[in-house]
């Protein structure tokens, strides 16, 4: 079955939504191991995870149980070769670093308002054209219609399709 690829090191907000996406799909979550010595993710045993089978790799940028940064270029090229998309939790790495989300490659990138000294409630995604274009709106109403007829619904394209209802305003503002 499909394989998702996190590792020890995560906050739980990475990890607990994958868990439950497993249980709800069948998926398999698969974990790489700190490197002790190193203090931070065992990049061989994480490659080591990835195959046929990985469909995602979600990893954090900076790890917030330890502080280290993960090499996020060797990352993305292994997953690359087996056809994985790669979400990168940059939390940790936004507050404290300048982010080139184009120079890192990956296919998404979150990161949480309160981390960057903003409002709590808000934060964001960033993701690749091609992906947002692919993905389907999880939410409905609001800004996310394009066109609505007897016969069905068209949506607007990303962003708007994921922004349901009344946006966060002050919070949006405050970010």
């Amino acid at each position: 079955g499909d394989e998702i690829v996190v590792s020890e090191v995560e906050h739980h907000a990475n990890m607990v939504p994958w868990q439950l996406l497993a249980q709800r799909t069948g998926a398999v979550v698969k974990y790489a191991r700190m490197d002790t010595d190193a203090g931070c993710i065992d990049l061989a045993h994480l490659l080591s995870l990835l195959g046929d089978n990985t469909k995602l790799v979600a990893l954090p940028h900076v790890s917030n149980v330890l502080g280290c940064e993960l090499p996020v270029p060797a990352v993305v090229a292994a997953a690359r070769a087996v056809g994985a998309k790669v979400l990168l939790d940059a939390c940790q790495s936004v507050p404290h670093m300048p982010v080139d989300v184009q120079a890192l490659g990956v296919d998404w990138i979150v990161a949480s308002g309160h981390k960057m000294c903003g409002p709590t409630g808000i934060g964001f995604l960033w993701g690749r054209l091609d992906m947002l274009e692919s993905m389907a709106p999880y939410q409905s109403g609001g800004e996310m219609i394009d066109e609505v007829t007897l016969e069905g619904s068209t949506f607007a394209p990303p962003p708007g399709r994921f922004e349901a209802g009344t946006p966060a305003i002050a919070q949006a503002v405050g970010l």
